[in-house]
C-alpha cells in the first residue's frame, strides 16, 4: 500500500504478532459448538456449516486505477487494512488511504464527501441516517462485511468459569437493574481463596467508540459506566491492560485476543454458557455478537462503481471472506454476502 497510517499498521502488526485466538474455556456448562438453533435465528444459522465454496469467487477487472479513501471505526478498519494489502496485489495502480478514527468521524466524512468507504463497528444511528438523507435525498448504503464478537477478557490465571449479562451489568454499571447488586470483588462472582477479596478493575473503550455504545446498550441498558472504567484508545490497549492486571476485566473485539488473557464464556438466552467461537457467533448463540459494516454513498437505482466498489466486491467474495476468517474475524454466510452484492448492483 502507498499510504497506511502508522496507527493502523502498528496495531495490526501487534494483533497478528500476539497470536490472536480464542483460548479454550474451562469450568461451567460451556458450549464449544452450536446447540440446536433457536427459532428466528435467521440466515446466520447456516454459516457455521457453509463452506467457502458456496460464496461467489472474485473475478478481477482490467485497467482499474484511482484512489480509495477509507475513514472509520478502528475494529473494522483493521479488517479493511488486511484486505487492502491483498487488493493492492491485484490492482497496483489503485492507491488506498486507510485511516482509523472515532466512530462518529466516519459518518461525517461520508456526509461531507471526504470518504469513499466508512468502516463501522455498529449500524448507523437514526440521526446519522437523517443527516445524510437530508443532504442527498436518499439514505447511505450499509453493507455487512463480517461478523464479530465483543469478548470479555480477564487475566490468564483468573479462574472465573463464565458470567451472565446481569453480572456484567452489576460489574460495569453505575446503576444496576432493579434487584441487582454492585459487584466490586471477584468473590462476589464465586471466586475463592486469594481471588475472593481482589478488587475488580475495569477496562474498556471511551464513549466515542462503537464497542462502548453497543456494550452500554446491550449490557447496561443505557445506564452510565462506573467512573472507575479505564477507557483505552483501542482494543489492543484494553487487552494489554487486562493482561497486566490480575484483577482486571475488559471488553473488546475478539480480534484482539492474545496469549496473556482468557476469554470468558457468557450465558446465552437458554442459560448455557457460550465462548465466542465461530459457530456460536454465526448461530447467534453468543449474546454479544455483532456485525461489522462498510457504509457508502450510493444513489438509488445506480450501480456502485469505481475502485471503492471493486474493493467491496472483493471483500464480498470467496477470497475476501477467507481473508476475513484468517485472522480474527468471522466470515458471512452466503445469503448475507449475496444480499450485500445485490445492494451494490441495484
Amino acid at each position: 500500500m502507498k499510504r497506511l497510517p502508522v496507527t493502523v499498521a502498528m496495531a495490526l502488526i501487534c494483533a497478528l504478532a500476539t497470536g490472536c485466538s480464542v483460548p479454550p474455556a474451562s469450568g461451567g456448562q460451556i458450549a464449544d459448538r452450536v446447540v440446536p438453533t433457536p427459532a428466528g435465528a435467521g440466515s446466520a444459522v447456516d454459516a457455521a456449516t457453509t463452506s467457502f465454496d458456496t460464496l461467489p469467487p472474485y473475478a478481477p477487472v482490467t485497467g482499474l486505477t484511482g484512489k480509495i479513501t477509507s475513514i472509520g471505526a478502528s475494529t473494522t478498519t483493521h479488517l479493511v487494512a488486511r484486505l487492502a494489502v491483498e487488493f493492492r496485489k491485484t490492482y497496483p495502480d489503485v492507491t488506498l488511504q486507510v485511516t482509523a478514527s472515532p466512530i462518529s468521524i466516519g459518518p461525517a466524512a461520508l456526509l461531507e464527501g471526504r470518504a469513499d468507504l466508512v468502516p463501522m463497528s455498529r449500524p448507523l444511528t437514526p440521526e446519522e441516517v437523517q443527516s445524510f438523507t437530508g443532504k442527498y435525498g436518499y439514505p447511505p448504503t450499509e453493507i455487512k462485511v463480517a461478523a464479530d464478537a465483543l469478548a470479555i477478557y480477564v487475566g490468564k490465571k483468573n479462574p472465573v468459569p463464565g458470567l451472565t449479562l446481569g453480572q456484567l451489568d452489576e460489574i460495569f454499571s453505575q446503576a444496576q437493574r432493579i434487584g441487582g447488586i454492585s459487584i466490586e470483588t471477584w468473590g462476589q462472582v464465586g471466586l475463592t481463596d486469594e481471588w475472593a477479596d481482589l478488587p475488580i478493575s475495569l477496562y474498556g473503550y471511551g464513549p466515542e467508540e462503537g464497542a462502548h455504545q453497543i456494550f452500554r446498550r446491550q449490557v447496561l441498558h443505557d445506564t452510565p459506566f462506573r467512573l472507575s472504567l479505564r477507557a483505552e484508545g483501542g482494543g489492543s490497549s484494553i487487552v494489554q491492560g487486562v493482561a497486566a492486571n490480575p484483577g482486571a476485566i475488559g471488553f473488546a473485539s475478539i480480534f484482539f485476543s492474545c496469549k496473556g488473557v482468557r476469554v470468558v464464556p457468557l450465558a446465552g438466552a437458554d442459560g448455557r454458557f457460550y465462548a465466542p467461537t465461530a459457530e456460536n457467533v454465526l448461530s447467534l448463540q453468543y449474546p454479544l455478537t455483532r456485525f461489522l459494516y462498510i457504509c457508502v454513498n450510493k444513489p438509488p437505482r445506480q450501480p456502485f462503481g469505481g475502485p471503492a466498489a471493486e474493493f467491496l466486491r472483493f471483500l464480498l467474495s470467496r477470497e475476501g471472506q477467507e481473508i476475513v476468517a484468517d485472522r480474527g474475524n468471522f466470515p458471512l454466510d452466503a445469503a448475507t454476502v449475496n444480499e450485500g452484492r445485490r445492494r451494490l448492483a441495484e
